[in-house]
């Protein structure tokens, strides 16, 4: 009788470790749709598309202000956000004069999706993204940037180097590496070690979501982005990506190049900490690199 100790211990640990990979897979504090355009009082399209594994996505396209159709931004949003969310970070870059289009990646918002991956997977869903405005809108091609906050920065990061289209790219608080956001955030919320607990969850997602999941990450593929113009943002009190993470990122990306942290900055609150000067920055690098379209 004295196997049944060992064996309650394991199956106790396997629970928890199936839990822990749960979390990742479906965060618990999913962000739920209530933010529209409509919200700012904004005209958009209601954009469907699929992506190459049967998933699909749903996203606005929210036309400039001025009705020129010369700069094009593509919209990520951040693990268990969703694009209201994003928009309402970024409604700004609508009255700069830039088409805006948002996304939801696979199981945030209105997409479909078991389960996110923060990078892994939704790399198909920026494909899925770019393939749509090719096929649907090919002039915002001409003139194309992204910008991706938080995981949505993570791939970009990772993604963006695949596309000759993107001509500038903006990053709010990206991770470097899969394994390390994971243990950063489960630190900062269960308080749990990364051996043997977050490894062993790390373990069991692999199993249940692919075993490739987390083999690529940001920090070895960000050079890919040069020589696309890159401006790189974090904030000096972020606890999820801390301000060191975010410079050793910056390190491995190619030239050209610029990095602001903003002091007192957590999570998220880059924007709302930075204010105006955050808004001309933005609007400053992107006005810079994406040059007006010849059409009209």
């Amino acid at each position: 009788m004295i196997w049944i100790i060992p064996a309650v211990v394991l199956v106790g640990l396997s629970a928890v470790l199936y839990w822990g990979a749960g979390v990742i897979l479906h965060p618990p504090s999913m962000s739920a749709m209530e933010i529209f355009p409509e919200s700012f009082g904004l005209g958009y399209e209601k954009i469907v598309f699929e992506t190459s594994d049967g998933l699909v996505l749903k996203g606005w396209f929210v036309p400039a202000a001025d009705g020129k159709k010369d700069r094009t931004l593509l919209m990520c949003h951040g693990w268990s956000d969703n694009k209201g969310e994003l928009l309402k970070m970024t409604a700004y870059l609508h009255a700069a004069g830039f088409n805006l289009f948002y996304f939801d990646f696979r199981s945030h918002g209105e997409s479909q999706g078991e389960f996110t991956t923060l990078g892994h997977y939704e790399l198909q869903d920026l494909k899925a993204a770019m393939d749509c405005l090719r096929t649907r809108k090919p002039w915002c091609l001409e003139n194309l940037g992204v910008f991706g906050f938080s995981m949505g920065a993570a791939v970009a990061a990772m993604g963006a180097g695949d596309y000759p289209e993107i001509r500038a790219v903006v990053l709010e608080s990206p991770f470097t590496e899969f394994h390390r956001v994971c243990a950063q955030w489960t630190k900062n919320h269960l308080h749990i070690p990364y051996f043997p607990m977050v490894m062993g969850a790390i373990f069991v997602l692999r199993l249940r979501a692919g075993l490739a999941v987390g083999s690529k990450s940001p920090v070895k593929s960000i050079f890919r982005i040069s020589p696309k113009p890159l401006l790189m943002i974090g904030g000096s009190a972020d606890t999820l990506m801390p301000e060191s993470g975010v410079r050793r990122l910056y390190a491995a990306a190619g030239e050209p190049k610029q990095l602001w942290i903003i002091p007192g900055a957590a999570h998220g609150k880059c924007h709302e900490t930075a204010g105006l000067a955050y808004e001309r920055r933005v609007i400053g690098f992107f006005e810079k690199h994406l040059l007006p379209a010849t059409r009209a």
